[in-house]
């Protein structure tokens, strides 16, 4: 079986896989085994997703894989038709010339869309009325500029909801006074999606047997 993991970035086009000019440095060591015929095996148990989300890797690329018993059975997300969602919109995004995702090869600007900023936090906010807290929710982005956006929106948003998210409940019924949230309060945790997470939120692991 290819090696179907995500490659390394490599900041240079003229030494990539893609150039064809045989320098392939964005080309692991693993891939560079495989491509030998070294022996590996691939293990086709998956821990982490849940069947929903697996179910979609399975189909795109590793037909083999199966889904370990303790990811199956989760609750279902509160107020949601369905564990998955797609959203579409046809509102572009807009090119930030003094902002440069170093990560993305080639890059000269990073990316913002305030209709889908908006979008996320009343999300967010959603989530929250169904009793999420910040330890179970991470807003991800792919750029630098989105994530900018994001914090700003955040920050200027008056919401209630949004801006005590693990205490909106516990303060409306009574439990929690707002002096005591504010004092607990956990930041909503926004983030880039660099390699290493895709790595381990698609995870399916390889094991090496090198003679």
């Amino acid at each position: 079986m290819a090696h179907r993991q995500l490659r390394p970035k490599v900041n240079n086009y003229n030494l990539t896989v893609e150039k064809g000019e045989g320098y392939h440095l964005n080309m692991s060591l693993f891939e560079r085994l495989v491509r030998k015929g070294y022996p590996h095996e691939t293990l086709v148990f998956q821990h982490r997703m849940r069947p929903e989300i697996s179910s979609m890797i399975r189909h795109l690329t590793y037909p083999d894989l199966q889904d370990a018993p303790k990811t199956e059975g989760r609750p279902d997300i509160r107020g949601v038709q369905a564990n998955v969602i797609f959203i579409n919109h046809d509102y572009p995004e807009d090119d930030l010339l003094n902002v440069t995702d170093m990560r993305d090869m080639g890059s000269k600007s990073s990316k913002q869309n305030l209709h889908e900023a908006k979008m996320i936090l009343k999300i967010v906010r959603y989530l929250a009325q169904q009793g999420y807290g910040t330890d179970k929710m991470v807003i991800l982005t792919p750029y630098l500029g989105q994530l900018r956006k994001l914090q700003h929106e955040l920050e200027a948003d008056n919401d209630p909801v949004l801006n005590d998210l693990d205490s909106y409940d516990l303060i409306r019924a009574g439990l929690l006074t707002p002096g005591a949230a504010k004092s607990t309060k956990r930041r909503l945790r926004l983030a880039t999606i660099g390699k290493r997470f895709l790595f381990h939120s698609f995870n399916t692991k390889f094991r090496y047997v090198c003679r």
